[in-house]
Order: C-alpha cells, then sequence, then structure tokens
C-alpha cells in the first residue's frame, strides 16, 4: 500500500468517525469545532513553513497525516451535527 493510499485511508477513517460523533453528540461537537480547526490551522502553517524548504516532501512529515485525519474528523463532525440541528429548528 502506497503512503497516498495509507493517508486516504486514515482520511475516510477520520470522515466516518466524524460522521460518527456528529450525528451523536452534536452540540459536543459544535463545541469541539474551534478548538479543533484552530489546532488543525497551525498545523497545516507549520506544515507549509517545513515544505517551503524545496527538499523536504510530505513523506518527510511524519505528523501530518494526523492533521489531515483530524481535518476530515472536523468535516464529518461538522456536516452531520449541522444537519441534525438543522432539522431539530425546522421541526419546532
Amino acid at each position: 500500500m502506497s503512503q497516498k493510499s495509507k493517508r486516504r485511508v486514515l482520511q475516510l477513517f477520520g470522515f466516518i468517525i466524524g460522521l460518527l460523533f456528529g450525528y451523536f453528540r452534536p452540540s459536543q461537537m459544535q463545541a469541539m469545532l474551534p478548538v479543533l480547526a484552530i489546532g488543525v490551522g497551525i498545523g497545516y502553517f507549520i506544515f507549509s513553513t517545513i515544505l517551503s524548504d524545496e527538499e523536504k516532501s510530505t513523506d518527510d512529515v511524519g505528523w501530518f497525516p494526523f492533521i489531515q485525519m483530524v481535518m476530515y474528523f472536523i468535516i464529518g463532525g461538522v456536516l452531520s451535527s449541522n444537519v441534525l440541528l438543522a432539522l431539530e429548528l425546522l421541526s419546532q
């Protein structure tokens, strides 16, 4: 399995876990969103400064797949929690 395939599997895993977490705990997902988003943003900023060196590649940064997994967790959680919260508001 190539590095890109492993990263895609981790991204899919993070997305599915985020969907489930956002479905079962939508209010907690909304509360965690700012902290996780700031952490991912800082991680991507550090990653971009590391990659500004021409000799580096994405495979050299071992923690980057974790940052991507958290980002996809955020996306999945926000999608499912927002749908549930919108349905709750419409039913009132």
